[in-house]
């Protein structure tokens, strides 16, 4: 006669909001296992991991490598064993191997308790789309498996499985008609500043459609371009939720799930005046997450930043003070033949505020050397000598170059990263320089509209006045010429950034963005200009550092062909 399990009334849950690094095995092992064992001295009945968490994520073509999936699979057999003579079930992720004959693996999840793994489940949807493309590097399930838990059936799924809208396959329907009651989902799914709100959504939606609870845990933390927010969280069968936790913190939180109970709605109100301050806020939390992920994983101590006294390069220094510490930062002022007095005494101020460390490189006299020289080989071949009559675009970009053989020689010289100061409204628009203000390890807001910059900035002068004031007030300008403004040559970033957003995130057409943008008095000219200009410098973009993504279309989610003869 067979055990006749009870249903269990309460759930006690321990989610396990992680920040895992690709590779490294034992620290993401040792992490689980910690919590783990608090999970167990609290008495939480389960703890739940993100998707991938033995190895990190993404992990890309390492997701096919014997070594790699032989050291997670060494990984997941020590979690497993941890669990031995204690009462909690652990789920989490890892990479199993797939059938004999296969060049694939699966991106799966394992149930653990007793000292052993009581099922493997693997991801069924593989996304294809924006930063995703696992189905290059992974192979779908073909079963979908539950099990019981203290009386009670659970449905484990990974990540996209939860988002099923636009797939023939519905694991989470496919669950709830093997009995599922709670919907356990991993998943590893990145910030973006629009995507959380839908994110929210679709979980609410679908738990509400199948009529299940939805534990969903995702990971925390900086992925080289990529930043996790985390925000797992817990929601009933009738669509509301019960529990969120922080964004952008890593850490274990409890919580607990009643059944037999209707459940009792977490309540978010925000007014539009404050869900703006939040989107700001969390995008310069984002930020500085992923900053600092980036040089703690890939071993940095310290970075240096080009101060130019504009309000660029005064955020991004902001963002580093931030993530490292004042004593990690460097700021080097590069002067050159027409920078104003006055961005050279707001970027001296800038790091006074801050309290790093400011250095004075001129290129004045490697500037006036190189022309010098050019004008003579010049003179000698009888050509033209134009640098005599104007300013050239080839004289503006040996400015931005002398700047960054200044700045690139100090990171190779003493190991500190070199942080690019380029928003994404000038990548957009090709306003930047090949081997000049583009040099760096690590654009910090490459993602991020000119538009927001001055709004983000405003934001961390709330927390402490760190920027001067005259960095505001002043029109921008590269001060590669005399009086220079990048009005000269660019719309104003108020008209720009809406018509690069309509372009950019919303993927439209320059008739769709006429329609759109005709009330706001933007001409048809001016968008088609626009957006001319924005193909045309994709090679640019190709060349830029790892760029922290904060939108939902990052430079690397756009894949456009650089020899595209397509008009716009």
């Amino acid at each position: 006669m067979g055990m006749i399990l009870r249903k269990a009334k309460r759930i006690s849950l321990a989610i396990g909001q992680i920040n895992p690094t690709v590779g490294d095995f034992e620290g993401n092992a040792r992490k689980i296992c910690s919590f783990l064992e608090q999970a167990e001295k609290t008495g939480s009945d389960l703890v739940v991991f993100p998707e991938l968490a033995v190895c990190g994520y993404p992990v890309w073509d390492l997701a096919n490598k014997s070594g790699f999936v032989d050291r997670g699979l060494r990984a997941v057999a020590q979690i497993a064993n941890s669990t031995r003579n204690k009462r909690i079930t652990a789920i989490f992720g890892f990479i199993d191997r797939s059938e004999k004959g296969s060049k694939k693996n699966h991106n799966s999840l394992a149930v653990v308790r007793g000292g052993r793994v009581v099922l493997k489940q693997a991801k069924t949807l593989l996304p294809t789309y924006d930063v995703f493309l696992e189905e290059i590097f992974f192979l779908r399930a073909k079963t979908h498996k539950t099990f019981s838990f203290n009386g009670t059936k659970v449905g484990p799924c990974i990540c996209e499985d939860l988002w099923d809208d636009d797939y023939a396959t519905k694991p989470g329907r496919l669950l709830k008609q093997k009995g599922a009651q709670v919907l356990v989902n991993l998943s590893a799914s990145p910030y973006s500043d629009s995507g959380v709100g839908r994110r929210i959504e679709v979980i609410c939606r679908k738990a509400a459609e199948y009529g299940l609870w939805v534990i969903y845990v995702n990971q925390v933390g900086g992925q080289d371009d990529l930043i996790f927010d985390g925000r797992s969280c817990v929601v009933a069968p009738n669509g509301k939720m019960t529990f969120v936790a922080p964004p952008f913190q890593e850490g274990l939180f409890y919580t607990t799930i009643d059944l037999n109970k209707k459940s009792r709605t977490l309540f978010i109100q925000r007014s539009k005046k404050t869900s703006s301050f939040v989107r700001i806020k969390e995008v310069y939390d984002a930020l500085v997450l992923g900053l600092a992920d980036y040089i703690r994983k890939n071993g940095f101590r310290n970075v240096v930043v080009g101060l130019s006294g504009g309000i660029d390069s005064a955020l991004v220094a902001a963002l580093a003070c931030d993530a490292l510490g004042s004593k990690f930062v460097i700021g080097a002022a590069l002067p050159g033949p027409y920078s104003s007095k006055r961005s050279f005494e707001d970027a001296r101020l800038m790091a006074r505020k801050l309290g790093i460390e400011f250095r004075v490189k001129s290129i004045m006299s490697q500037y006036e050397h190189f022309m010098n020289a050019t004008i003579a080989e010049k003179r000698k071949r009888g050509a033209p000598i134009r640098e005599k009559r104007s300013i050239s675009v080839a004289m503006e970009n040996l400015q931005a170059r002398l700047r960054g053989l200044q700045l690139m020689y100090i990171s190779n010289d003493e190991g500190a990263l070199l942080l690019t100061t380029g928003n994404k409204s000038e990548l957009a628009m090709g306003y930047s320089t090949l081997y000049g203000d583009m040099c760096g390890g690590l654009s910090v807001i490459g993602d991020v509209y000119k538009t927001d910059v001055y709004r983000l900035a405003r934001y961390r002068n709330s927390i402490s006045p760190v920027i001067p004031l005259s960095i505001f007030s002043k029109a921008p300008s590269a001060e590669l010429r005399p009086n220079q403004k990048d009005q000269d040559s660019l719309p104003p970033y108020s008209v720009l950034d809406r018509i690069l957003y309509h372009y950019i995130e919303k993927n439209q057409s320059a008739n769709e963005i006429v329609r759109t943008l005709r009330p706001k008095r933007i001409t048809a000219r001016t968008i088609r200009r626009v957006l001319t200009t924005v193909d045309h410098n994709e090679y640019k973009r190709r060349q830029l550092p790892p760029a922290l993504r904060i939108t939902e279309k990052a430079w690397f989610g756009r894949r456009m062909p650089i020899t595209n003869e397509f008009d716009i």
